[in-house]
Order: C-alpha cells, then structure tokens, then sequence
C-alpha cells in the first residue's frame, strides 16, 4: 500500500514538472515580436489586433492579411512575413491561395449560365456529360446540377483513385488528377445518398460542376473566372495559372505545425480550389457581391438547400445572433487558409487570407461580432 502511494505520489511530481516544462516550453517559443501594419489608432484597429494575437504569437504561423468593408469603406491590416524569415509583410496585393473560396466563383459562374439560358439547375448532370452513367442515380432520382453547386450529389468528398495519378504527390494531391481521371472515375462511383436529400461537402462535385461550365461556354474555368468576374471588377491579380510577375508576389505556404510546403497545382480539379488571389482583389468580389447589380449575382445568394445546412450557389448562409444573415465560405489547402463573408444589409464583409493551415476562421467571427454592432 505504501509502495503504491508512493508510485502515485511519484507520477503526480512527474506530471506537474512535464505540464511546468511545456508551459515554459510554450511560453519561451511564443512570438512576442512581428511585423504590422496596424496603426492600433481606432476601434477597429483594436478590435482586429485583439483577434489576431493569438494567432500572429504562435510560432508555427507566418503571415496573415485582413481585409474588411465598413460604411462601404475598405480598411487592410497586415501581419507576419510573406516567407519565413524574409522581414517582408504581407500587403493587400500579395498572393495567397484561397482553397475553396473558389467554389463561390463556380458557383456565380453557374448563376450566368442559368441567367443566360445556357443550362437549368434541375437539368440532369448527364446531359452535359460524354458517355453513359447509369450509376449517377438512386431510385429514380438523378443528380442535378444545383446538386453539385449545394453538396447534395452524393458523390465523395475527393476521388478515391486520387493515389493512383501519375507522380502521386501527396504535398501536391491534384496536381496530375486530370479531366480524363475525373469522368474515368464517374463512371464507377456509387453514391452515397440519394442526390438532393443530404449535403455532404464534395470537392469533387463541384470539381464536376467546373467541367460542366467549361463544356457549356466551350472555355477553361479560368477564362470564365477573368471573363465573368474578374474583368468587371477589376481584379486583375486573382489567377489559376501566375504569371511571373503574380509569382514574384505569391506567399509562401507553411502547414499546421509551420513546415515548408509547396504551392498546389490543379488540373481538372480546379473549381474547387484553384484560384490565388488578394485581399484588395477579394474586397472588390465581396462589393461585388454585396452590391448584386445584376440577376446572376442575385441568384447565387438564393437558397437551394436547407437542412442542418444552408446552401445556396457554393455560398454558405447562416443567421447570426445579432439577427443578420452572413453569407459566407472559407478554404484551405496544405499551406494556407482563408474565410470571408458578408451581409448585404449592412454592407459589410471581410476577409481573411494567410499563407498559414492554421484555421482562421475564428478570426473572421470575431471581427464579424464588431462589424455587426
């Protein structure tokens, strides 16, 4: 008995000398010192430097930049480096990869299709598809193309074979998943679900979705992104493919525990993940989409599906607290993470780009909870 108290005395002197060794631990490697451009003058300065610090303190991140709508004025915040170590700040020009903020771009993309006549949102996705698929529907209910752009196809969240592309590289996952690979794998895919009836995030449906449009306007996803939304807008840095000049500005991406990892590339992929842009870029997609000057935009806010989940064309929708509704999406790849949203009635928005896979979205809530005031 004695042996067993001491044993446990032992453990317990063990475990309170290991939690003070990582506390120090934790506290000697917390970053104390870090470029920014925040003036720390007004309130919202504040509001953002006190949701920031958290993360620009923690070692494993490097560099972050905000961008925010309030009174139909644009406000930028910077923080951190563009590269480990480089001592440059990030302007609201750099680069950064969005993720799946792409798919909000699909999806308004789609929107101009359905405005222009060219495809129906309860079309049939097999009409736009070469081949036969039988297996792309349940008890006589076919997958539709608002299905894709909601996550209500039952298609997986990524293709099983991804493994099997050529040169796998699992830093780089879709860099040779081809257009060829996709519909290959269509064509024996089983869907989880029948479509329509339970949302189930998929890159690959709204992978899907991007071949779809590109077959509908005979033209890449990229030249639909500059031709439909970039161009009228005047986001002449948000890209797929960078240009040497873009490339000479793009962040460089660190994973969760502040590893090197190497920018993605995607193929037939893309609309799910494939665009880079900036947060001076991203700020005039979100006036862009505040404003809604025409029906297509207009239609891409419009519900499609309501469940547990609140989907409209790609985008998210939710009805905050303070009675708004934001409309919003976030994205991430390997080294790099992003959030932005907005809420028309009060003409607001933000967004959130970091060359960091660190989750940022509790950042955009917290601005989100000032904005709202």
């Amino acid at each position: 008995m004695k042996l067993r108290t001491s044993i446990l005395l032992l453990f317990t002197l063990m475990a309170t000398l290991i939690k003070a060794q990582k506390s120090d631990s934790s506290f000697r490697s917390k970053r104390v010192s870090y470029l920014s451009d925040n003036k720390k003058q007004t309130t919202l300065d504040t509001v953002v430097e006190k949701a920031i610090i958290d993360f620009i303190q923690s070692p494993e991140n490097c560099g972050i930049s905000i961008g925010i709508i309030k009174n139909d004025t644009d406000f930028f915040y910077n923080y951190g480096e563009t590269k480990r170590n480089n001592k440059t700040l990030p302007t609201k020009n750099t680069l950064f990869e969005i993720g799946s903020i792409t798919k909000t771009f699909c999806g308004i993309i789609l929107a101009y299709a359905v405005s222009e006549g060219k495809i129906k949102l309860d079309d049939d996705i097999r009409k736009f598809l070469p081949g036969k698929y039988p297996n792309l529907e349940t008890n006589k209910r076919f997958i539709q193309v608002k299905h894709l752009a909601n996550h209500t196809s039952g298609l997986p969240r990524i293709p099983e074979d991804m493994h099997s592309q050529f040169n796998f590289d699992k830093l780089d996952p879709y860099k040779s998943y081809d257009r060829k690979m996709m519909l290959s794998y269509l064509k024996t895919v089983n869907l989880s679900t029948q479509p329509g009836t339970v949302c189930e995030y998929s890159n690959y449906g709204m992978a899907l979705l991007g071949l779809i449009l590109e077959k509908v306007y005979d033209k890449s996803f990229e030249e639909l992104v500059k031709e439909k939304i970039c161009l009228p807008n005047n986001m002449n840095s948000t890209s797929i493919n960078l240009t040497s000049a873009q490339s000479d500005i793009f962040a460089t991406g660190y994973n969760k525990t502040g590893d090197w990892t190497p920018h993605w590339h995607i193929d037939g992929m893309v609309a799910a993940g494939g665009i880079k842009s900036s947060t001076a870029d991203m700020l005039a997609y979100l006036h862009y989409n505040i404003n809604e000057k025409d029906s297509a935009i207009k239609l891409a806010h419009i519900s499609t599906f309501k469940d547990r989940s609140n989907i409209a064309l790609a985008w998210n929708i939710i009805h905050t607290k303070a009675g708004n509704e934001l409309i919003w999406h976030n994205g991430a790849t390997f080294g790099f993470s992003s959030f932005c949203g907005f809420i028309k009635d009060k003409k607001t928005a933000f967004v959130i780009l970091s060359n960091s896979g660190t989750n940022v979205d509790y950042i955009g809530l917290a601005i989100l909870k000032f904005l709202q005031k």
